[in-house]
């Protein structure tokens, strides 16, 4: 036999082995195989069969595979057709979306890690008059044959979990399995706690901080039927369930579920391509739904339905704007903090009450660069056109782009100053200057810095949750899903770093973020509030937080900005990234690529974006330049990126296809 198989390299081809079914026993599409590659050898998914040799190019010489992989592993028919899509849809090798889905190590057997999963009496759940019409919308909607997505949007602490449940009760109850994506592996711990108490049967989480062993004794019992029910990360996609009934996207606005190396996938749009593929509803749930899912509301394509109340019956926490232009900031040692008097004040009032806070600001470390005061030099990364981010603790200096890291230097590299001054605020520097200014309070951390294993971060939620301190600090790790019902108070550290930021996105998400992370207060029986600093709180995201104006007005105005400048959700967003270490050669091919594109029809050159430097110009030693296209349909995507791919592979140039990409 002679197959065609994916290999994990950035390749976009198939590649041809002579098969022995006397050896090695039938083979299918999607076993996985072990064959030789250059000089190593390299575990590869079987996409074609044949009993054809294929024509070879004159003095190559067809191998044979090594091995083949048990069975066991072998991928569903759906998974395959959803890897071959996505591949085909984000431009990305096949070998490497194939790789995604790869089952933990199949070359060896690690399933000696017994499972500790012991059923419990399922939880009986009380649905308020607007969960349970939820559902039965949904339920009506699957009786009559349909097989619809769906939309769920409802306040923070609405209650959308408990829907969740209740539809995978049903399913469950007719033989089906359910698969729940979330967007951090933050929440997987405590929404595996409530479904299992809730239906009574084991839940597998499926992300990539797990063990290798456990991972891959819950692949074989997820695709044999004995684990029902999946809770995982983007990556959970690919999960290979058997008889899958059920697919909820919590969150499905959140920005992580795009893979941003790799294959980058959007975990959330395949997920809805695999509803399809499998006929299997879907559920979309979010407090703040993307502007995409909207749209799709609007043409009819998804079912949406709402949740406007919270299910504790308490009202939505008050929104206080703390004006740092107008209110004095507090200084300690003769240094400012980013905290006015009136936010210090409120939230000893909090800790006062025994009540709970979290502060939020989405800047790891401690200080955001080192500055010499006498001659102005900063330190920046040698690898990256970025300042090295300042961690005063381990006195380093570290770049979140390359991982770069060195000692803080004794004195200026350029005057020999000793004068060198931390500048900026990070995670790091609000949980010393808190300690400072709330002598009383027992702060804790949430960031990648803080949180280096799923060990470390469950702890960190469950002490925080028992009380252990009344002040937890983090980024957006913690934005999302969590559920305290002594926090009281949410302080936004600095709005104005949300509200402006170069993208088209920046104001969508802004709003969404600070829904999210107001959410967080008063989801119990105590009021909550929520303390906004910032220097310019004028913006129309503040207003709508505020009520003066509607959400609904400002999504129009937003939806109509980008018909206009045919911008998601009303074209394909693709990036072409250009990557070089030469500079000035780069730029050269590059203008040759785009003289080239010259000659391509009026409409698809006014969709054209640069090509320009990238917002981060430089990273890991190699300069990069964007060139976006607004894609008028799928077709022109396509198109224009293998045009492109081809024009890089004779200009000997690097380049990435980032379709639909959330991030500059």
């Amino acid at each position: 036999m002679f197959l065609k198989i994916a290999i994990p390299r950035p390749l976009d081809r198939l590649f041809d082995y002579a098969y022995s079914n006397e050896e090695f026993g039938e083979v299918c599409i999607g076993d996985w195989v072990v064959v030789p590659f250059g000089r190593s050898k390299l575990t590869g998914c079987v996409i074609e069969i044949s009993e054809e040799k294929p024509t070879l190019p004159e003095g190559v010489e067809l191998k044979s595979v090594i091995q083949k992989i048990s069975s066991d592993f072998s991928l569903p028919t759906e998974i395959v057709k959803i890897c071959k899509f996505g591949s085909e849809y984000y431009q990305y090798p096949i070998g490497e979306a194939f790789f995604s889905a790869m089952p933990p190590s199949p070359e060896k057997d690690l399933s000696t890690r017994k499972s500790k999963a012991t059923p419990t009496p399922p939880k009986k759940i009380n649905l308020n008059e607007e969960q349970a019409a939820a559902v039965n919308s949904i339920e009506e909607k699957l009786n009559s044959g349909a097989v619809p997505v769906f939309l769920l949007e409802g306040v923070t602490g609405s209650g959308k979990s408990e829907v969740y449940i209740e539809l995978a009760k049903k399913r469950l109850s007719q033989g089906n399995s359910v698969l729940i994506l979330v967007p951090e592996i933050a929440l997987t711990a405590q929404l595996k706690d409530r479904f299992e108490k809730s239906l009574g049967e084991p839940v597998a989480l499926w992300h990539s901080a797990l063990a290798e062993g456990l991972r891959q004794v819950q692949w074989k019992k997820i695709k044999t039927g004995e684990i029902r029910v999946v809770i995982g990360a983007r990556s959970a996609v690919f999960a290979p369930m058997k008889d899958l009934g059920l697919i909820v996207v919590d969150e499905e606005h959140d920005q992580t579920y795009k893979q941003e190396e790799r294959f980058r996938y959007q975990a959330r749009d395949l997920a809805v391509y695999r509803g399809h593929v499998q006929k299997v509803p879907i559920v979309l749930g979010s407090a703040t739904p993307s502007l995409e899912s909207i749209q799709r509301v609007k043409e009819g394509r998804y079912q949406h339905l709402k949740l406007l109340k919270r299910y504790s019956g308490q009202m939505l926490p008050e929104i206080k704007l703390i004006h740092l232009n107008e209110e004095l900031l507090v200084v300690h040692e003769k240094v400012k903090t980013p905290f006015a008097e009136k936010t210090i004040e409120i939230m000893q009032q909090t800790i006062d009450r025994g009540e709970q806070i979290i502060v939020y600001l989405n800047r790891r470390g401690f200080s955001q660069f080192i500055l010499c005061q006498d001659c102005g030099w900063i330190k920046e990364c040698p690898q990256c056109s970025i300042t090295l981010t300042h961690y005063q603790r381990k006195n380093e200096l570290k770049c979140h782009i390359c991982g770069h890291q060195e000692k803080v230097p004794a004195s200026c590299e350029q005057c020999g100053s000793y004068g060198l001054q931390g500048m900026g605020f990070g995670t790091e520097s609000l949980e010393d200057e808190l300690k400072i200014l709330l002598p009383e309070a027992k702060v804790l951390r949430l960031d990648r810095d803080q949180i280096t294993s799923q060990k470390r971060l469950e702890e960190t939620l469950d002490g925080f949750r028992r009380g252990d301190a009344n002040i937890l600090i983090g980024t957006q790790m913690l934005v999302k899903g969590h559920d305290f019902a002594k926090v009281t108070c949410v302080v936004v550290v600095s709005a104005d770093m949300l509200l402006r930021w170069p993208d088209f996105r920046a104001t969508e998400r802004a709003l969404q973020t600070l829904i999210q992370v107001a959410g967080r207060a008063g989801r119990a029986e105590l009021p909550g509030q929520v303390l906004i600093q910032g220097y310019d709180l004028e913006h129309p995201v503040i207003k709508v937080l505020r009520g003066e104006e509607s959400q609904e007005q400002f999504i129009e105005d937003e939806l109509m900005m980008r018909k206009e400048l045919h911008y998601p959700p009303f074209s394909r967003f693709v990036r072409f990234r250009f990557f070089g270490k030469n500079e000035f050669e780069l730029r050269k091919k590059i203008e040759r690529m785009i003289e080239y594109l010259s000659g391509e029809s009026e409409t698809e050159r006014s969709r054209l974006m640069g090509p320009s430097e990238a917002l981060l110009f430089k990273a890991n030693n190699d300069y990069r330049f964007d060139l976006y296209f607004k894609a008028p349909t799928i077709d022109a995507l396509m198109k224009l990126s293998k045009k492109l791919k081809s024009m890089a592979q004779i200009e000997e140039i690097e380049l990435v296809v980032d379709v639909d990409p959330y991030t500059s």
